[in-house]
């Protein structure tokens, strides 16, 4: 008996074969190519590239009192020594002036020529007293922390004024209140003002030609 060939197509198999065919033929689809890329007209304009020099500036004024640049880019230079500085108020905070006492109705009698100061203000208020200077020709954003007391020359400063003071350059206060590694200048307490002489008193004779 002889065996059917393996390439010989039976009878069932040639359908099976059409139909995939013809499936197979009909499922192609023509996919559309992209349309070729076209370069954009628009412009684009970038900033300017930053100038990363320092400015040149000057160390001290005509006289010789210190800049605020001058002071801060020279901290190690300065450090622990009192110096002199000038510049402008640009940041300003004091103490408010206490109300003056109201008089005591249980007190007695007081003499009219005697002026009777009102008390002191507190040395510390919150914030504490405490200024910031620049200089009048800025060249860079550097401020110069200024700390004291109402009895320091801060509590004559004025915003938008420029003023010369004097204190030690550190990087903390002697009272811990401020730290800051760029460095600050801490003022003293002025000397109060010496009394009037009282009438009677006898004044010394000033020098004769």
């Amino acid at each position: 008996m002889r065996l059917p060939s393996p390439f010989r197509a039976t009878p069932f198999a040639l359908p099976v074969v059409i139909a995939a065919v013809v499936a197979g033929t009909g499922c192609k689809q023509e996919i559309p190519l992209p349309p070729p890329a076209t370069r954009a007209d628009a412009s684009i304009t970038l900033p300017a590239t930053p100038n990363l020099t320092e400015k040149p500036y000057a160390k001290f004024h005509p006289d010789g009192v210190l800049t605020v640049e001058g002071i801060m880019r020279n901290r190690d230079e300065f450090l622990g020594k009192t110096m002199m500085v000038r510049g402008v108020v640009t940041k300003l905070v004091q103490c408010p002036t206490p109300p003056a006492p109201e008089p005591d109705p249980d007190a007695g009698p007081v003499d009219d020529d005697v002026v009777v100061p009102p008390p002191l203000p507190p040395r510390l208020c919150d914030p504490p007293p405490q200024a910031y200077l620049v200089d009048k020709e800025k060249v860079s954003r550097r401020e110069l922390l200024v700390y004291g007391s109402m009895r320091s020359a801060i509590k004559d400063f004025q915003e938008g004024a420029e003023v010369t003071v004097e204190g030690r350059f550190d990087i903390v206060s002697k009272d811990g209140v401020f730290l800051r590694q760029a460095g600050m200048l801490v003022l003293e307490d002025l000397a109060p003002p010496e009394p009037p002489p009282a009438e009677g008193d006898a004044v010394e004779p000033g020098p004769t030609e």
